[in-house]
């Protein structure tokens, strides 16, 4: 359900969006309804201030899909849409990330966006006895869930480096039901490699045989660090291991909710009749394929996000503003005050940024990347606000 401001202030309160509402706006991409929560709640913040001109809120893509998914979505028969429970080419489209993959269609499960998948997780692993175990700051959508159905939440903070705490999470793994490794972790945009997550795993699984783990790939398609990659041969090896991925980012199709998880037969039915996946129909389905197949533009588009990232960083650093090594689409950036300062004071330009990031709110704010125009206008008013004009 999609709300607006007025409606959601109207049913949750200026001062009161509640932890469990909060779960369903982060998870379905309203960042901007929960910063507007976050804010200090003025009556007249809903009304004022100029449109937003440049949204970097929400690690969207702001460059959109490949030109080729476009293409088949306008080529594809009229006459499809109206055939098939399921869609005739749905089977296609789970192959089609089989393949990609290097699996099977039984290792596959597909949702209208990964966060489905994440909520699933949880409901299949966690219990009120069985805990779900997460970094901190991370990904709260699944937080947020465990804590619904009364399961223990156990954070760890990240490292001095803001990566996931590996040996943290290894400690607090034996014995609960999920861990949840976003990697590149979201929001401080760091990303550990192929061996130092599959040595982690290895000794959960080992220490905790009925732990399941989920890694979270969301942004590993924007991930230049030598050694990082996907976890998918991992967790088709092992019981309980599982990746998600999604459309959603370096795709550009975050509008087009699409997203699956990958790991054995067993595991990804378990999490499959946890919770409700929804149904991908037939443009989706074609969306997806023609953006797998297209390995040239999405070359392109790591490229040019590398660029992007690289001199937006540069100009914080230059300004004396530090943020880790982002292997992301957005920079977590030491700005020396609270979030909610930087946010409302860009925002009064026409200028979006992320919501607060609780432990690190107070000296972090999160910045997704947009176009090269886009961050060069933005940077305009970051340094305005910042101080550094």
């Amino acid at each position: 359900m999609a709300f607006s401001r007025r409606e959601f202030v109207r049913r949750f309160g200026v001062g009161g969006a509640a932890v469990a509402s909060a779960a369903h706006i982060i998870g379905y991409g309203n960042e901007e309804l929960l910063a507007f929560v976050q804010g200090r709640g003025d009556g007249q913040r809903s009304q004022g201030g100029p449109p937003i001109a440049i949204r970097l809120s929400s690690n969207e893509n702001l460059r959109g899909p490949s030109p080729k998914v476009i293409a088949a979505l306008k080529a594809h028969p009229s006459k499809d849409l109206g055939l098939g429970y399921p869609p005739p080419t749905l089977s296609s489209f789970v192959e089609t990330i089989a393949t990609f993959s290097g699996a099977k269609p039984e290792n596959v499960i597909i949702s209208t966006g990964s966060g489905e998948i994440l909520t699933a997780a949880v409901m299949a692993y966690c219990t009120k006895d069985r805990a779900f175990v997460t970094a901190d700051p991370s990904y709260s959508q699944p937080a947020g869930t465990a804590r619904q159905i009364n399961a223990p939440v156990k954070l760890t903070p990240v490292d001095a480096k803001l990566r996931l705490d590996l040996e943290a999470l290894i400690r607090g793994a034996v014995g609960s039901g999920l861990v949840f490794l976003c990697n590149p972790n979201n929001p401080t945009s760091s990303v550990h490699t192929m061996s130092d997550i599959e040595q982690a795993v290895r000794i959960i699984k080992q220490r905790s045989p009925e732990t399941g783990i989920l890694i979270d790939e969301a942004y590993l398609e924007y991930a230049t660090l030598p050694g990082s990659g996907s976890m998918v041969k991992l967790a088709l090896e092992l019981p309980g291991v599982f990746i998600s991925r999604t459309f959603s980012k370096a795709y550009g199709m975050a509008g087009m909710r699409m997203g699956y998880a990958v790991g054995q037969p067993e595991t990804m039915t378990k999490v499959g009749r946890a919770w409700g996946l929804g149904s991908i129909n037939e443009l989706q389905a074609v969306a997806g394929i023609a953006a797998l197949k297209d390995t040239e533009h999405m070359a392109w588009e790591k490229g040019e996000n590398t660029r992007v990232r690289d001199w937006t960083q540069g100009q914080f650093k230059a300004m004396g503003f530090d943020s880790p090594d982002s292997q992301t689409n957005f920079i977590f950036v030491n700005i020396r005050k609270p979030a909610v300062e930087f946010r409302d004071a860009c925002r009064a330009q026409g200028v979006a940024v992320g919501r607060d990031f609780p432990p690190m709110e107070k000296t972090y704010a999160r910045i997704s990347l947009g176009t090269m125009d886009d961050m060069q206008k933005a940077m305009v008013v970051f340094k305005q606000v910042l101080g550094k004009a």
